[in-house]
């Protein structure tokens, strides 16, 4: 018999019983206060034994999850190379005679002091210098002008704006150059001009019958101005279209920041734009930016600078555009007209500093005399860089 009917039997057996108490203590009642006096029931009718209780069984456990899975290790990287010291130059000179403009600026912050002297005392003495300056490293067929450039006051001065002092470029022209700029000096409280300057420069070369090649070295310390507003110093954009507009006429413009007033995104600028570039290329990032060159304060160091700048010019010191090393000297390969050159201080190259050399000798007069073609080559180092 299941649990369920034997429980039920128990409580019918209790419940008959009970009545029957129940019904004997009415009929007695009037004989006791309670009817029950002597009245002893079988303790065995009155005991119910109560239903065992089953414990319910426990629900099943739930599975733990399974444990993640660990993360997959990072994927190791092998070191990129980066290449560097590659240079592939090759210069291939005019037969017709260029002609250079020198191009500077003679505003009054000229004068504030950079190295071990001033802005305009470090850059005169790189151009004028009779030993290793600019004027005296160039080939003497090359014609060679000057304009000095500032403003006093803009438009409103009755002197006009911009102030030039010029030389004309002519031919055998070092002494007029020199004896014009040993005596001038940065313009008290003179602007910067830039754009305008240039626009009287392109002027000047193109009134210049021949077809060598023209250019325009500008060297500045600091932002540009204009002739309609001199202050503030707001005439990059006039700038800008000024060397685009050069060089749409047949006109390299090639920019030297003096010191760091040029902040370095516009002098990437005027130095894309003046080798007609889009302005906004930035060198190290797009392939086709122009290197900018920022003055070395060294006057020695600042004349190889600009004697490496101007390429097509014939000149005997080549500026090899990055830093090569002078302990690369085995793996360079220089060639003119075909022929290797040695490295030699006296019948060759050499170094001049990391990313310059020089040619000496025979091979030096060929190229200031009726050289044709000079190439430089030094092939490409990897670096191993950690990866971005």
């Amino acid at each position: 018999m299941s649990g369920t009917l034997k429980k039920r039997e128990s409580q019918f057996v209790f419940a008959g019983t009970l009545a029957a108490l129940l019904g004997g203590a009415a009929v007695l009642g009037c004989g006791s206060r309670s009817g029950l006096e002597g009245f002893a029931p079988d303790q065995r009718q009155l005991a119910v034994s109560p239903p065992e209780l089953v414990p319910e069984a426990a629900p099943p456990r739930a599975a733990a999850p399974p444990a993640p899975a660990p993360p997959a290790p990072a994927p190791v990287l092998e070191p990129t190379p980066e290449q560097r010291g590659c240079v592939d130059i090759i210069r291939s000179y005019d037969s017709e005679p260029a002609t250079v403009l020198l191009l500077i600026d003679q505003s009054q912050s000229m004068s504030l002091p950079f190295g071990q002297s001033t802005r305009w005392d470090v850059l005169r003495e790189a151009i004028l210098n009779p030993e290793n300056g600019l004027l005296y490293s160039l080939d003497q067929n090359t014609r060679v002008g000057m304009m000095l450039y500032t403003g006093q006051g803009g438009n409103n001065n009755p002197q006009g704006c911009p102030l030039i002092t010029e030389v004309v470029p002519r031919f055998a022209n070092v002494n007029s150059v020199r004896t014009t700029y040993e005596v001038a000096t940065p313009a008290f409280r003179g602007d910067t001009p830039t754009g305008e300057s240039i626009d009287k420069a392109v002027a000047a070369l193109q009134a210049i019958q021949s077809a060598g090649p023209k250019y325009i070295l500008l060297a500045t310390d600091g932002e540009p101005d204009t002739c309609v507003q001199p202050k503030p110093s707001e005439g990059m954009p006039q700038a800008l279209a000024a060397a685009q507009n050069a060089f749409a006429q047949g006109i390299r413009v090639y920019t030297l920041g003096v010191s760091d007033g040029l902040a370095d995104a516009r002098l990437q600028q005027l130095a894309n734009a003046g080798l007609g570039k889009d302005p906004a290329l930035v060198y190290g990032v797009d392939a086709d930016a122009v290197q900018p060159t920022t003055a070395s304060s060294d006057p020695r160091q600042l004349a190889n600078q600009l004697q490496g700048i101007i390429g097509d010019v014939r000149s005997c010191t080549i500026d090899l555009g990055t830093q090569v090393g002078t302990q690369r000297t085995l793996d360079g390969r220089l060639e003119l007209d075909g022929k290797v050159l040695a490295n030699s201080a006296t019948e060759g190259w050499t170094f001049v500093d990391d990313r310059t050399v020089e040619i000496h000798g025979a091979a030096c007069d060929q190229i200031l005399g009726d050289g044709q073609k000079l190439e430089v080559r030094f092939p490409c180092v990897n670096d191993f860089a950690r990866p971005r």
